[in-house]
């Protein structure tokens, strides 16, 4: 009896000390610029405002994959995305020269953001101690089209595009919900989207990157290729002859990124610019 007695005890120390174990913490992206941005005040009352950005999502996954952790973090991510670009965007208008404005503007920026989440291959199998799990291949697809409109002439406008892709599918194993294996060793399944279950930090990890890409991408694109406010020839600086021109070689740009020793291999994401031909104009590129 008391041979069963501790038996019992340990399945059950086993069985905390698993749950405790099945999950590892990783944190959501930073989307912020390390070096601060100094912004230079000018005087050209060329104003501008910025319409929210618009997210359209196109999907196609699985009903196991949508209520997994990673489309819980996915979606956080997109909220981050949106929330952070608005606030560069109108960082890189002031740089450019423009006033900000909410109405009433000589010029509007509004942008299209498309999600494209796809997973592939599909296979649910079967642990008889943890439960069912999912085994399939993952591909995201970012892009976005940035319209920079004359409110005065609205058929003057001028497009800037940006596209990120992942090189090749993620795979993915993540666990669900199920009635089969034994309760006491099942796995947990995470709704943190900062708490994932175990297996899933590569996965995370390459998410993680190619939204960071298409982030910078698309700053860099509109820096790229929004005129100065004192190029567009609707007002002329005030009180001074010269334009408060951004400094290039200490205002915006960030120090080389330190090589690191990460717990992934890093895999560059795909990514294209169909401005080019106006890329760095002024020499500078807002994220490295």
């Amino acid at each position: 009896m008391k041979k069963y007695f501790l038996f019992v005890i340990f399945l059950f120390l086993v069985a905390c000390s698993n749950t405790s174990s099945s999950f590892v913490n990783i944190s959501m992206p930073n989307f912020r610029p390390q070096v601060p941005i100094k912004i230079e005040p000018t005087d050209t009352e060329v104003t501008i405002s910025l319409e929210p950005i618009i997210i359209e999502q196109n999907n196609n996954y699985s009903d196991y994959f949508e209520n997994s952790v990673l489309k819980i973090r996915i979606e956080k991510e997109i909220e981050l995305l949106k929330q952070n670009l608005e606030e560069q965007m109108i960082t890189v208008a002031k740089l450019k020269g423009y006033k900000i404005v909410n109405s009433n503007s000589d010029y509007i920026l509004k942008s299209l953001i498309n999600v494209y989440i796809e997973e592939r291959d599909v296979q649910k199998e079967n642990s008889f101690m943890s439960g069912d799990f999912i085994k399939s291949n993952l591909g995201i697809n970012f892009q976005g089209k940035i319209s920079f409109i004359d409110a005065h002439n609205p058929q003057n406008s001028t497009n800037f595009s940006s596209n990120t892709k992942l090189d090749s599918l993620i795979s993915l194993v993540y666990p669900i919900k199920n009635v089969d294996g034994v309760d006491m060793f099942k796995t947990t399944i995470s709704t943190v989207p900062t708490q994932l279950n175990k297996g899933l930090e590569r996965p995370a990890f390459e998410i993680d990157k190619s939204f960071l890409t298409f982030y910078k991408t698309t700053l860099n694109s509109l820096y790229s290729n929004l005129s100065k406010a004192i190029d567009m020839n609707k007002y002329t600086p005030k009180g001074s002859t010269e334009f408060n021109s951004f400094n290039e070689n200490t205002s915006f740009e960030e120090a080389p990124p330190v090589k690191q020793n990460n717990t992934f291999e890093n895999t560059p994401s795909k990514t294209e610019n169909q401005n080019s031909n106006n890329q760095d104009r002024d020499g500078v590129i807002i994220f490295e």
